[in-house]
């Protein structure tokens, strides 16, 4: 429910049903939808002031997928930890790998639109990192022919301004 009330863009209600299911985990304890919940809250919750707190709590989190099958939520798992939480703990280009990943998983699972998203953000932590631009651009490529593929434009103007910046940044640089 939180994940359609984001594609709606009803922040508030993100908000609303993430801390509703972390209540209800800690409340009747852990099932399947835990790592996912607890994963998105530390992704809501964190601020400067509580970062690493809210990292090791992702990371519990991500360790939790090991005790359940969830292996249709790993994107939203990966992109939720790797995406919005480690890319200040770790370094950038294991976030890009494992948030690629989770595009993979998504893509095969049939979570395109979660997927995609996945793409975008393992395109921005390449960029990043400080990823080879021509393999970048290669990439973004890659991810507009998906696009075009599954018919999803949700993402398309994104991926199409990353591959802007990065035709710019590869012209300006010979």
């Amino acid at each position: 429910i939180a994940l359609a009330s984001f594609y709606g863009k009803s922040y508030n209600m993100v908000v609303y049903y993430t801390c509703k299911a972390v209540q209800l985990s800690l409340q009747r304890g852990l099932c399947e939808h835990s790592p996912v919940t607890l994963a998105q809250f530390t992704s809501i919750a964190a601020t400067d002031d509580n970062a690493e707190l809210c990292y090791r709590i992702a990371k519990n989190a991500l360790s939790l997928r090991e005790r359940f099958d969830v292996a249709a939520q790993i994107p939203e798992l990966y992109i939720s930890f790797y995406g919005r939480i480690a890319w200040g703990f770790e370094p950038f280009h294991v976030c890009a790998i494992n948030v690629r990943r989770g595009f993979e998983a998504g893509l095969s699972s049939g979570h395109n639109d979660m997927g995609l998203d996945c793409a975008f953000h393992a395109i921005k932590l390449a960029m990043a990192s400080g990823a080879n631009l021509k393999s970048t651009l290669k990439e973004i490529d890659y991810y507009l022919h998906v696009l075009k593929t599954y018919k999803n434009a949700n993402v398309k103007n994104p991926f199409l301004k990353c591959r802007e910046t990065v035709s710019l940044l590869i012209d300006n640089g010979e």
